[in-house]
C-alpha cells in the first residue's frame, strides 16, 4: 500500500480569508446598484462560491497533487466552510431552543459534506482520482451519543482499499456513527467543536501513520494568542505536555485531538494553508 499521509484542512483553508474573493470595495459598489435584497443575496452567493472553488482548487494544487506526484496517496480530512457550522446552529436555534439531538447532529454534519464533496470534485477535475466519504463511510466509530461524541475506534479497511487503488479519500471531519441500543440501528454522530482535528488524528493512527498535518489560517502554535498580542512568537516545536499548560488552550487545535494523539502516539503538525513553504509547528505527542 502506498504511503498515506493524513492532512486536514480547516474551515478558513477551504473558504479563504476573503470570503467573497478579492476586491471587496468593487463588490460593495456592485451591491449598491442592485435592486432588492434577493439580488444582493444572489450576487454574494455567487462570489462566495467562486471564492470557495478557488480555495478548493488551491488546496488540491499546492498540497495534495504534489504528494500524488511523489507516489503517495494522502488521506484528506475537511472541515465545513468557514461560518457554515455557525449558520447551521443558528438555523436550529431559530426553529427551537432545544432541537432533538439526532436531527441536530444530522443538520450540523451537512456542512462538512458540502466541503469534502467539493474538494473531491476539484481533485477529479484536475485528473486525480478521489472519493468523498462521510464519517461513517470512513469507519469512524464513536461513543457518547449523537452530539459531542468522542471517537472510540476506526474501522479503516475501506480507507486502506481506496489508498491501495490510489484513490484519494476525502473524509468529512467532525462526524462518525455509533450503535444506538434503543433503536437497534447505527446512528450518525458529531464530535465537539474542532472535531475535524480529532478525525485526522484518529485516521492517522488507524492507518499506521505516526503524524498528521493540520492546515489552518495561522503559521503554527504561538507562545501567546497572536490575535491579541503582536509580540507573540511562533514555536517551531512544542511537546503536548507543555501545550496542556497553556491557559487558555490554543484555539488552533482541539484539546481532545491532542489528548487522543498522546494516547496513540501521533505527532501533530500545525501549518499555514496560505503559505505552503512555511514550516509550521510540530506538537510532539509520541
Amino acid at each position: 500500500m502506498p504511503d498515506a499521509p493524513v492532512m486536514k484542512f480547516g474551515g478558513t483553508a477551504v473558504q479563504g480569508a476573503d470570503r467573497f474573493g478579492p476586491d471587496e470595495e468593487r463588490l460593495l459598489e456592485e451591491c449598491r446598484h442592485l435592486r432588492g435584497v434577493n439580488e444582493i443575496y444572489r450576487l454574494l452567493a455567487e462570489r462566495r462560491n467562486s471564492a470557495r472553488a478557488h480555495m478548493l482548487r488551491r488546496c488540491a494544487r499546492e498540497f495534495i497533487l504534489p504528494l500524488r506526484k511523489e507516489g503517495q496517496v494522502p488521506v484528506v480530512v475537511v472541515s465545513a466552510f468557514d461560518w457554515a457550522t455557525d449558520k447551521l446552529e443558528q438555523l436550529a436555534a431559530a426553529i427551537t431552543p432545544a432541537p432533538e439531538p439526532r436531527e441536530y447532529a444530522r443538520l450540523l454534519m451537512s456542512g462538512e459534506l458540502r466541503a469534502n464533496a467539493g474538494l473531491a470534485i476539484a481533485l477529479a477535475d484536475m485528473g486525480c482520482a478521489a472519493r468523498s466519504l462521510t464519517g461513517r463511510e470512513a469507519g469512524i466509530v464513536t461513543k457518547g451519543g449523537p452530539v459531542n461524541a468522542l471517537i472510540d475506534h476506526v474501522e479503516g479497511d475501506h480507507l486502506k482499499e481506496l489508498v491501495a487503488k490510489e484513490i484519494v479519500p476525502v473524509v468529512a471531519g467532525f462526524q462518525g456513527y455509533y450503535y444506538d441500543e434503543n433503536t437497534g440501528r447505527d446512528e450518525v454522530s458529531i464530535l465537539g467543536r474542532g472535531g475535524s482535528n480529532l478525525t485526522a488524528v484518529a485516521l492517522a493512527d488507524a492507518l499506521g501513520e505516526r503524524e498528521c498535518t493540520m492546515f489552518t489560517d495561522v503559521e503554527g502554535v504561538y507562545d501567546r494568542d497572536p490575535s491579541g498580542d503582536v509580540t507573540a512568537n511562533k514555536l517551531d516545536r512544542i511537546t503536548a505536555e507543555e501545550l496542556f499548560t497553556f491557559k487558555p488552550f490554543p484555539k488552533v487545535v482541539q484539546r481532545e485531538a491532542v489528548e487522543y494523539a498522546c494516547e496513540h502516539g501521533v505527532d501533530i503538525w500545525i501549518r499555514s494553508a496560505f503559505e505552503p513553504e512555511a514550516p509550521g509547528t510540530l506538537i510532539v505527542c509520541s
